[in-house]
């Protein structure tokens, strides 16, 4: 299962910013380091706001800086503000007619699978990942 382009972005600055969650990171230095054209990272981070999971900070020295403890941001929270969770009810092979006519074979092979997936999106943090060195 692949997300889509701006849930990508929205993981990668999310991952950066909780490297040091106490920085301000200004959207200068994000679009630089994570190669996001500048236009598309201004709109991702006004969504990105909008959701509660950061805040700009305006002056001088302002940045983007966490609204609320990376504790508390988890995976399938992002995903829903970003993109939503409806691929996760849906057929895996895209099949628009499986929740329709019945499921296709492959949907009852996979769904514990997707099922598992989800339930590690909704219970693994920024600060699992940070935690657990996953964050390069």
């Amino acid at each position: 299962m692949n997300f889509n382009k701006t849930t990508t972005y929205a993981f990668k600055v999310l991952i950066l910013m909780s490297h040091n969650d106490q920085l301000d990171y200004t959207s200068t230095y994000l679009s630089e380091k994570l190669n996001i054209q500048m236009q598309y990272l201004r709109r991702l981070l006004t969504d990105l706001s909008k959701a509660g999971f950061i805040q700009s900070k305006r002056g001088k020295n302002g940045g983007f800086v966490f609204a609320k403890s990376i504790k508390n941001i988890f995976l399938s929270d992002i995903i829903d503000a970003v993109e939503g969770l409806e691929k996760f009810n849906s057929c895996m092979l895209e099949n628009h007619d499986c929740n329709k006519e019945g499921k296709c074979s492959f949907h009852d092979a996979f769904g514990e699978i997707k099922n598992k997936m989800t339930d590690a999106l909704k219970t693994t943090t920024l600060f699992d990942l940070k935690e657990k060195s996953i964050i390069t």
